[in-house]
């Protein structure tokens, strides 16, 4: 009666859709059940008596013992979500690590629950884990779709806030160099009345393009609105930026963009604010990169501007003129 009682339970476990593996508290696989619904020709009993760096690569075997540890010393249910790329299965032929369809880098999500020694006589977990990779991608698509500018396909302002948001506090907790950049397009009303809006466009675009080839793969570049942008670059000083600053005005300068056979050769008026002790706040730094910004524009156009204390606030000028005008 018990045998078959085992032999039903055993039934019942290795009919889970999901993977199911035991593992000891030194990242040694005691057993595995389940896991044929979604993968139907991977073995998982071969896993057992290996550790995990046997399995996988070393630094994704010390992130899963991690997680190990963890449930043990806390003894509640955890929930992780990792990736594997192909160099990280050991275990794979040289023939599986060239099949095309394999992909390079897949998704995992594992609950992984407590064990105690009384039932098992040893610290051990629970690891049910099911591949996520399709769910993935399509969230990290929709995600992209969300943060990017129809238009010129960099972050949108949304995006482009939320980044700088980011590395302000992460420049505030290590003391680390940071420069916002504020880009606005010259004389942009007279474009779309020479060549029509949607020329206009066509300059956006063209400056999205070359802002960002003369930018880090690690910086970042967003569209806060018509024809201003801003350029996000961190472990960099205001010296270093005006030099990326007078490469990407330069760029733009001497870049035709052509619209229905014309070629127009849009510049720019650039300002630069480093944060510092002074700097209090993201909308700060924003604020200080975009009175440089119109000073360069007041002042001339095609220039760059670092802010600094006693730079003359000719936006809220040129604003109080206004104001006088229309009262008269």
């Amino acid at each position: 009666m018990l045998n078959r009682r085992e032999e039903w339970l055993d039934f019942i476990l290795n009919s889970l859709p999901d993977h199911v593996f035991i593992l000891d508290e030194a990242g040694r696989y005691v057993d595995s059940y389940g896991g044929q619904y979604n993968s139907k020709d991977f073995d998982a009993k071969s896993y057992i008596g290996l550790h995990l760096d046997q399995v996988l690569s070393n630094d994704k075997a010390a992130e899963l013992k991690q997680y190990i540890d963890q449930v043990i010393e806390s003894k509640q249910t955890l929930v992780v979500k990792y990736n594997l790329k192909l160099h990280d299965h050991l275990l794979l032929s040289i023939e599986e690590l060239q099949d095309s369809a394999l992909p390079e880098e897949s998704w995992f999500e594992a609950i992984i629950n407590y064990v105690s020694p009384a039932q098992t006589g040893s610290h051990q977990v629970m690891w049910s884990v099911r591949n996520v990779t399709q769910t993935h991608l399509l969230e990290s698509k929709l995600k992209k779709l969300s943060e990017t500018d129809e238009l010129t396909n960099i972050l949108n302002r949304r995006a482009f806030l939320l980044e700088l948001e980011q590395a302000f506090l992460a420049q505030k907790e290590k003391d680390q160099p940071l420069v916002c950049l504020m880009i606005d397009i010259d004389h942009f009303k007279e474009i779309n009345d020479m060549v029509g809006h949607l020329s206009g466009d066509e300059v956006i675009k063209h400056v999205a393009q070359v802002c960002q080839t003369q930018i880090r793969a690690t910086d970042h570049i967003g569209r806060l609105g018509g024809e201003e942008f801003g350029i996000l670059l961190r472990h960099t000083n205001a010296i270093q930026a005006f030099d990326i600053a007078e490469r990407v005005r330069h760029s733009l300068s001497t870049s035709a963009c052509n619209v229905e056979n014309n070629d127009i050769f849009p510049t720019v008026s650039i300002g630069i604010a480093e944060c510092n002790q002074n700097v209090d706040s993201m909308k700060r730094l924003l604020i200080n990169a975009d009175k440089a910004m119109y000073y360069s524009k007041r002042t001339g156009r095609d220039q760059v501007t670092i802010y600094h204390d006693n730079l003359p606030d000719l936006k809220i000028h040129s604003a109080a003129k206004s104001q006088i005008l229309r009262a008269c």
